[in-house]
């Protein structure tokens, strides 16, 4: 026969499952992109770097020929503005990976402060707010292990949640290495006369991949608030909740770029 302590302790152990895959999970947004083991970084800017520095001096002589042919330039003043414009492109371009350190650095940080909060998202919720012992144990204790089997829902939906997160925010850390792999050729955009949306574009996309992060974190330290106000702690509430925040966590990255309007 099947006791109810066994039944807590079978509870307790898939909370503690999901609790340690959540932990897992937010463990990558603690995972730098520009640390030095991640010389992919280095290796193709380096490159990359080349063909922005080509398209800033393109945009150079472009705009110098069209103020130039149109007789714009009518003082050493408005040659000296126009020089220090491109060397100013010239700066950015270079240091683009700084750049995007800065960004990255001011925005995931908060995220990584939340994290070392708390061990997961369910470390507030006890086994009594799972599960709750039926008054009668019924025949052999069967009605211990159908509790139990009516919980398994939950648990699948909320570990489903996790592995989301897990994918999201592995995927994020790849799309910010990308982003900063080829983040000289847009920024090199600032220099080109009527291209400049294509460079603010640019980093109001790499903003919204940054806030991502926090995103998802909020809505996971929220689920315990939520799950209080749409039904307490019993299954169906949790479970409910637990659902609309897998598809949550799916829509993050749109979430995101809207609040920064990318």
């Amino acid at each position: 026969m099947i006791e109810w302590a066994t039944v807590e302790e079978w509870v307790r152990a898939w909370l503690d499952t999901i609790n340690f895959t959540f932990y897992n999970a937010v463990k990558a947004l603690t995972i730098s992109p520009f640390d030095s083991s991640i010389r992919v970084i280095d290796n193709a800017m380096s490159a990359i770097e080349g063909v922005a520095l080509v398209l800033v001096t393109m945009f150079f002589f472009i705009e110098l020929c069209n103020e130039a042919m149109l007789l714009k330039i009518q003082s050493y003043e408005q040659v000296f503005k126009l020089v220090f414009k491109f060397v100013m492109a010239k700066v950015i371009v270079e240091n683009a990976r700084g750049i995007m350190g800065i960004i990255y650095n001011g925005f995931n940080q908060i995220a990584t402060n939340l994290t070392q909060d708390n061990y997961g998202f369910l470390s507030q919720f006890s086994v009594d707010a799972i599960i709750q012992q039926p008054a009668d144990a019924g025949f052999l204790n069967l009605n211990y292990l159908f509790k139990y089997i009516e919980t398994m829902p939950t648990y699948f939906i909320l570990l489903g949640a996790c592995w989301v997160i897990n994918l999201i925010l592995i995927g994020r850390l790849f799309e910010i290495i990308v982003y900063t792999v080829i983040s000289p050729i847009p920024l090199a955009t600032f220099a080109a006369e009527g291209w400049h949306d294509s460079a603010k574009a640019f980093v109001k996309s790499y903003a919204a991949v940054c806030i991502q992060g926090l995103v998802v974190v909020v809505m996971f330290y929220a689920f315990s608030q939520v799950a209080d106000l749409l039904g307490g702690t019993d299954s169906m509430g949790i479970t409910i909740t637990a659902l609309a925040l897998a598809l949550g966590v799916a829509k993050s990255g749109q979430w995101a770029r809207q609040a920064v309007g990318a």
